[in-house]
């Protein structure tokens, strides 16, 4: 995050994505990996519990999982008695995610985002 232009002021923002780069100290950008698009987003700011929390995370648009069309990956596992079922190895990182359903890919991604951080509230 370091040196880096800060996402809200990055010419390159996709329009889509503008949203989510008022949420992140660093850039946010499309990735393809392994057959998944993901939405990367550097040092995310969020809430949990009313507490403001910072770090990357990734947003997987399209999840091979009926039940779990997206999952929203974190640089941490943030506990809070949420079922933490996941590691993923990407982008040379290992990211954590949790058992969390019902948010739908046919969405703006700013609304898929926000239905992954409601599990913090």
């Amino acid at each position: 995050m370091d040196g880096g232009i800060p996402a809200a002021l990055d010419e390159t923002v996709e329009p889509e994505l503008a949203e989510i780069a008022a949420l992140c100290a660093g850039v946010v950008r499309y990735i393809d990996e392994a057959g998944h698009r993901y939405i990367y987003m550097e040092g995310l700011r969020f809430m949990v519990r009313g507490a403001e929390h910072q770090m990357d995370a990734m947003l997987c648009l399209n999840y091979p999982n009926g039940s779990y069309p997206t999952r929203l990956y974190l640089t941490a596992n943030l506990g809070l008695g949420l079922n933490w079922n996941g590691t993923a190895y990407l982008l040379a990182r290992q990211w954590f995610t949790w058992s969390w359903q019902g948010v739908s890919p046919n969405q703006r991604p700013m609304a898929i985002l926000a239905g992954h951080l409601e599990a913090f509230r």
